[in-house]
């Protein structure tokens, strides 16, 4: 969002901007960024622990996406989306 000159506070309008505007995630992929997003929020307002599992179960995806908005952020920065 930055990127695209848009600020916000909101980690869920972050995710549904990225779904919005970044066609490059499909469906899976985003429910799994807003899921780490609730998983995230849990863990610093509840004290939540993250089950090993999860991560071991997401670990190819979460690295997929984290490579894939790596890629996105790229062509930004040289100008191109």
């Amino acid at each position: 969002m930055y990127a695209d000159g848009v600020k916000t506070l909101s980690h869920k309008v972050l995710v549904e901007y990225l779904e919005k505007n970044y066609k490059e995630f499909d469906k899976s992929q985003i429910i799994l960024i807003d899921d780490l997003r609730k998983l995230r929020n849990n863990i610093v307002y509840y004290g939540q622990k993250v089950e090993k599992e999860f991560l071991i179960n997401h670990e190819k995806e979460i690295k997929l996406i984290i490579n894939k908005l790596l890629q996105v952020l790229n062509l930004k920065l040289v100008g191109v989306k």
